[in-house]
């Protein structure tokens, strides 16, 4: 589960990668590519807590 998570994150990386390239981060887009990261990080380290106890 912690690697499907670790691959959702970096396509999302990826996502906000091309977003900057296009030149089209900005406002709203921009809002929720770090938003969702932020989010999708927590997740990440959320599942990876458990299994490093």
């Amino acid at each position: 589960m912690a690697f499907l998570m670790f691959l959702l994150l970096a396509a999302w990386c990826v996502n906000i990668y091309r977003h900057i390239r296009a030149g089209g981060w900005k406002g709203f887009i921009a809002a929720v590519d770090v938003v969702g990261a932020l989010i999708l990080a927590g997740g990440f380290v959320a599942l990876l807590v458990p299994l490093l106890r």
